[in-house]
């Protein structure tokens, strides 16, 4: 039987942020317009050029990069709980948080020590 590619393209369903993360293995990605959870340089979500993050639970961002680095002050959660940590690759855990909008920093994580974060749920 001949397959018609018009018909197998058409039949293709589009995934969003999420799912599209979740069958790819899990990888977490930044630069979403639909994000998990989005850091701000200042507080009270001030600063140029948020960081917009999406994990599937059980992974994270080992490095929120450069412009982040021990930067981050404020933070909203939009999905999912996530843990907190000072250093890059999970290391020197800080707290864990779920959903809410944090305008300045949250218990349990010092101004400007964020370094990764990981998706717990």
């Amino acid at each position: 039987m001949k397959e018609n590619w018009f018909e197998a393209i058409s039949s293709i369903k589009e995934l969003n942020d999420e799912d599209a993360a979740t069958c790819s293995g899990g990888v977490a990605y930044t630069g979403s317009g639909d994000p998990d959870v989005i850091l701000y340089r200042d507080v009270q979500f001030a600063g140029s050029n948020p960081l917009r993050v999406n994990a599937s639970p059980g992974d994270g961002l080992r490095y929120v990069g450069n412009d982040f680095n021990d930067l981050t002050s404020s933070l909203v959660i939009i999905r999912g709980t996530w843990a907190f940590y000072r250093d890059a690759n999970f290391t020197t855990y800080q707290t864990t948080l779920g959903p809410g909008i944090y305008s300045i920093p949250p218990s349990g994580i010092a101004n400007d020590s964020l370094s990764s974060l990981y998706r717990v749920s």
